[in-house]
């Protein structure tokens, strides 16, 4: 079997990210389970991309930052676990670094939102939902703009105001939405279907 280099970084977030964690809360060392599950997800041997590995890095870099933080949120591993494996999975594009980008910032920012307001965790799993939307995107020209620029806001009102953590459900609509969750599409041209003799699928 052939090792891959972008296999072997991926791994080595997900357990550096992990063991740090549990290196300052022993107690949660059963989230190793879900950095093993993790590990399984991208496999020694799959070419995942640098894409991929920015967005599993910043996935368990502020699930161990939470963790770490306080260790009631160490659930926030099974989430973790499942965003690695929507990113691995999904159809992006290797050389996708925008999306990448905008699958770490969510969860930075969800990481920061709760780090500094000392609550609010279940933000991490419209984190994860925003990975499943964001990594799936079908067209790439442009993606993640939207997605990044939302969770920074939504970050920043939350830390700033001290608690709203709702503000991340905007930042995940914000996403879905431009990654075409909802059937949006941004247009790319017009048709000018002025013609009465116009007989294409899209006449009703």
């Amino acid at each position: 079997m052939t090792l891959k280099a972008t296999a072997l970084l991926a791994i080595g977030a997900i357990w550096g990210a992990a063991v740090s964690a549990i290196a300052l809360h022993p107690d949660v060392w059963w989230t190793l389970v879900f950095a093993a599950l993790a590990t399984g997800a991208v496999g020694f041997g799959r070419s995942v991309g640098l894409a991929r590995v920015l967005g599993i890095a910043g996935a368990w870099g502020g699930a161990g930052a939470i963790v770490a933080s306080d260790p009631d949120h160490a659930w926030i591993s099974v989430f973790a676990f499942l965003a690695t494996a929507a990113t691995v999975y999904s159809s992006m594009n290797r050389d996708a670094f925008l999306v990448g980008l905008a699958i770490a910032v969510a969860w930075v920012a969800a990481t920061v939102a709760v780090v500094a307001t000392g609550g609010g965790p279940w933000i991490t799993v419209l984190a994860f939902l925003t990975t499943g939307a964001v990594a799936n995107l079908a067209e790439g020209r442009g993606a993640g703009l939207l997605a990044i620029v939302a969770w920074i806001a939504a970050a920043v009102l939350i830390v700033l105001l001290d608690g709203y953590h709702w503000f991340a459900v905007f930042a995940f609509l914000l996403s879905t939405l431009q990654f075409g969750a909802f059937g949006f599409r941004f247009p790319t041209r017009i048709d000018w279907d002025f013609r009465s003799d116009d007989h294409s699928d899209s006449v009703r």
